[in-house]
């Protein structure tokens, strides 16, 4: 029996990468559509570090695709009103903060096919080359960086267009260290929007960068919520999930901000890294206890086909108003106090946790304690 016309035709467009396209309903045509091929789905499902159901992770991200923001952020005016300008007023950064913000979303939004028309016409053919030029200019502007291809169940409501191109440049920026060790009671400085607004910059030089080397690109800025950012660094072989909810990296721990830019390109990616954080974290669990809210689950739980510890929003959120950022689950990891090296030295060696004050259970068994206290 031969097919529909229509039928043998989606069957076509599939082709050989049909397992690897979801498909999203589109309300006002009443249709189910394909989307662009997911080249980013055969990375994550295969990461070695953190445990995946790509059954469940693909039905979420086709019957409930992930959000832009958290449920208690979703409101973005509200949030800017009551949240971040008085907080940026306060410390007199309005100028600063604000506009560092606005400037970065007016070149993402608006400006971005501008610049695509600035693309230089002399191409450079070697992309081994090309790849090595564009991580030396990242590391020029303060990033680490790697390359990885997007994986789109990752793109907040199917948002294709938010990220068009599959090859993900990743970059990570560190945070003032000495800034993050002020909170929970931040100065007149905010540990992450010192970075967000030099990031906000330095992404779109990067960006330029690309286009003079003859192709497309299109940045996203660090604070962006349409493209998650933590599961491509993983996938890029910048770090590893930690129990907190963010990538620990080796340079830096936990205290990186993360952006990206697709390129038209199809560079190759580097591969995940396992910096054994999963034992580490297990044994460890300070962020766990310092939270104030208790927004970090002892154990870990299957959240949308991902077995992680789901970070509870809602009891997040109000510290964040309340200690203009928060940021305690950051400043206790070992890794930023004491930096991966010697922490995993100690851990390897000893079986103990730098900095870590032992629990009655823990001093009767005679492990779990190194050199002070959080």
């Amino acid at each position: 029996m031969n097919l529909p016309e229509e039928e043998r035709k989606q069957q076509q467009a599939e082709g050989p990468l049909g397992n690897t396209r979801l498909r999203r309903a589109n309300p006002r045509k009443q249709v189910i559509e394909l989307r662009r091929p997911n080249l980013g789905k055969e990375i994550t499902d295969r990461l070695p570090t953190v445990r995946i159901d790509p059954n469940t992770l693909d039905l979420y991200s086709e019957v409930q695709p992930v959000d832009e923001l958290v449920s208690a952020m979703r409101d973005k005016w509200m949030l800017v009103r009551k949240v971040e300008i008085p907080k940026w007023h306060k410390r007199h950064k309005l100028r600063k903060y604000g506009w560092g913000v606005m400037k970065g979303l007016l070149k993402m939004d608006l400006l971005q096919p501008f610049f695509q028309g600035l693309v230089a016409r002399k191409r450079q053919e070697n992309l081994v080359l090309l790849k090595e030029e564009i991580r030396k200019f990242a590391a020029g502007q303060g990033y680490i960086c790697g390359f990885t291809r997007v994986d789109r169940r990752f793109i907040a409501e199917g948002r294709d267009e938010k990220f068009p191109f599959d090859t993900a440049l990743v970059l990570g920026m560190e945070m003032d260290r000495e800034l993050l060790d002020q909170v929970p009671h931040p100065g007149d400085r905010l540990f992450d929007f010192e970075t967000y607004v030099k990031s906000c910059e330095r992404v779109f030089e990067v960006a330029r960068f690309v286009r003079s080397r003859g192709y497309r690109c299109h940045a996203r800025v660090p604070f962006d919520g349409w493209v998650k950012y933590p599961v491509h660094a993983i996938n890029a072989g910048l770090g590893e999930l930690g129990a907190n909810g963010v990538v620990i990296t080796k340079e830096f721990g936990p205290r990186v901000r993360w952006t990206m830019v697709s390129i038209d390109a199809e560079l190759e990616v580097d591969g995940p890294v396992d910096l054994n954080m999963a034992a580490y974290c297990d044994d460890c669990r300070l962020c766990i206890r310092a939270c104030p809210g208790k927004a970090i689950p002892e154990e870990r739980v299957w959240w949308r086909g991902v077995l992680k510890r789901k970070i509870n929003d809602t009891k997040c959120y109000p510290f964040l108003l309340k200690y203009d950022g928060c940021g305690i689950c950051l400043k206790v990891c070992p890794i930023h106090r004491f930096g991966y090296e010697e922490c995993m030295q100690v851990y390897e060696e000893q079986g103990a946790i730098l900095g870590k004050v032992p629990s009655p259970r823990e001093n009767a068994e005679g492990t779990g304690c190194v050199n002070g206290t959080v």
